[in-house]
């Protein structure tokens, strides 16, 4: 998800919802063929029951099947999945190592996706990954954009992944996203890059002595940040799957001036037009949230309001590009950690501007939509926290036997870990490689949970860092308990440990978070959420055409 301050400069937009009907396309639109493939989705990102960031190794097999259910239930025909780089390809210098189970958990999930009915779209290069070999994720994406190696490997990723999908026809678009190729600085490694981007501006344009600094030259470092990305990364890339997109950014980048007293002020914004640019007839993926083009300052927008700024960058969007949009994250609805500042619709008004977005949608022939917390999910760094891996990421101690003996498979293909008195489960959990910890004293209460079968009541203790929190099993049968806990990471990390006091259980899942990710539609039970209906006539809405607008 996106939700970085982009407040631009707009002019209210009025939108008549009472007589929206479809708008023209652009005059001089390409035929948009390998749109059509898209025409009219609705989709929902999956990430199991898991954080997206974890989700590959993280999702239950036995789970899949009724999550794709309920997402065709409540009125969605596509699934969206993440292909993360470091996941899929851990070690890409020197290049490569590649994790088959990924694959084969991939193959899994578009063989369930064909069996419920729904399409599917993936995407490419995911940057996070959990995966024990792949690194400070910050430090890829830097490779990535500057070094030419990095890229060759990047694309034998993505050739691996367009053999893995090749003759399915229910996949019906790939996409990359800006989110994940993040340019942050110009290093010596693009010297070559950044000349041959220097050949294809005018003579006129003034060109610093060195490398770009965004800082100092944020118009040029923009500018071939765009060229970058759709030139050296998407375009290459397109031979490789039927229909490749790329979500482009839509929030501009505030160009800061020193002011009268010295202190820095925006002084204007600069966009990304270049990343707009795609090839003719393929659809231009971009994102949504009630924060652009709003001030936020904390502010409650009415339905109006929102459906007034969606429209608006539906119009800046097709006065950028001649191609046809797809929304991958309509996201009306966030509780990111860090952006409490962002504008939001007020709450009692959701459900309406659900309903009004339709007719925005259908006014501005927007290709259809996806939604990113279609489930709540707990943002737990955990690797492998559901075993799916076995043991990779965990030290098991037992009181009496070899570890890997104590790892039993299912039916499912799933596997659950068996504990008796006295073993011990730990987790190293790097601060580089995932993310924002929990982390004691902060607003956030940390919380732990645990899903295991109870062979013998016990009493299960848990630790992050500090003191235990206590877990107890009692009765029989499939159980999950939770508790509150204190986590208290280092500079090194975060110690996580689970140790059974007494009893027997068959561990099939941990978690450790502090954070809910909240979507309004079905929580992390998959109960039905305040908008779960809401949702549901929208979907149904749209699929259905434009008559309820006209």
């Amino acid at each position: 998800m996106n939700f970085r301050l982009g407040a631009l400069a707009l002019a209210a937009i009025l939108v008549v919802l009472a007589a929206c009907g479809r708008a023209p396309a652009p005059p001089d639109s390409p035929a948009a063929a390998p749109a059509d493939a898209v025409r009219g989705r609705v989709a929902a990102h999956w990430f199991g029951r898991q954080w997206p960031m974890n989700f590959l190794a993280g999702f239950r097999r036995e789970q899949v099947a009724a999550d794709f259910r309920q997402l065709v239930d409540d009125g969605f025909d596509t699934v969206v999945l993440l292909v993360a780089w470091g996941d899929f390809q851990p070690v890409y210098a020197p290049c490569c190592t590649y994790d088959e189970r990924a694959f084969e958990r991939l193959r899994f999930l578009l063989d369930r996706a064909d069996e419920a009915g729904l399409k599917v779209m993936l995407r490419l290069g995911y940057s996070w990954s959990f995966h024990p070999q792949a690194g400070d994720v910050l430090e890829r994406q830097q490779r990535l954009l500057n070094d030419g190696q990095a890229r060759e490997a990047f694309f034998g990723f993505l050739g691996r992944v367009s053999k893995e999908v090749e003759g399915r026809e229910g996949v019906v678009m790939a996409f990359m996203s800006w989110e994940d190729l993040w340019l942050r600085r110009v290093d010596g490694s693009a010297a070559g890059t950044w000349s041959e981007y220097l050949a294809t501006l005018s003579p006129q344009v003034a060109a610093p002595a060195g490398l770009p600094d965004a800082a100092r030259d944020p118009r040029l470092f923009n500018g071939y940040w765009d060229w970058l990305v759709i030139g050296k990364l998407l375009e290459p890339a397109m031979p490789l799957f039927r229909v490749l997109s790329f979500e482009a950014r839509v929030d501009d980048e505030p160009l800061v001036e020193p002011g009268p007293d010295g202190q820095p002020v925006v002084t204007g914004w600069i966009g990304h037009d270049g990343m707009m640019r795609m090839p003719p007839g393929h659809p231009l993926t971009i994102y949504w949230a009630p924060f652009w083009g709003a001030d936020n300052q904390g502010e409650q927008l009415p339905a109006t309001r929102s459906l007034a700024l969606l429209d608006a960058l539906l119009a800046r969007s097709q006065r950028m590009s001649a191609s046809p949009l797809f929304i991958d994250q309509f996201n009306f609805v966030d509780n990111t950690v860090g952006h409490g500042h962002n504008a939001v619709i007020r709450p009692g008004e959701t459900a309406d501007f659900l309903h009004g977005a339709v007719c925005v949608l259908k006014r501005r022939d927007v290709l259809g939509y996806g939604i990113w917390t279609v489930r709540d999910y707990a943002e737990s760094p955990l690797y492998n926290p559901a075993f799916g891996y076995g043991l990779d990421g965990w030290r098991l101690e037992t009181a009496a036997g070899a570890p890997q003996q104590a790892l039993e498979g299912l039916a499912s293909g799933d596997f659950q870990l068996r504990l008796v008195a006295g073993d011990r489960l730990a987790q190293h959990v790097a601060p580089k490689q995932r993310g924002r910890l929990p982390r004691a004293g902060d607003s956030l209460p940390d919380r732990v949970c645990v899903e295991a079968e109870v062979r013998t009541p016990g009493v299960l203790l848990a630790r992050a860092g500090a003191g235990p929190a206590m877990l107890r099993f009692d009765g029989s049968g499939l159980q999950r308990r939770c508790a509150d806990i204190v986590a208290q990471p280092d500079d090194a990390g975060l110690a996580f440990a689970l140790e059974l006091r007494d009893g027997e259980l068959a561990l099939r899942e941990a978690m450790l978070f502090d954070h809910v990710q909240y979507g309004g539609i079905r929580d992390l039970d998959g109960r039905p959420g305040p908008l779960l209906e809401a949702v549901r006539r929208m979907n149904r809405d749209f699929r259905a055409g434009a008559a309820r607008c006209e």
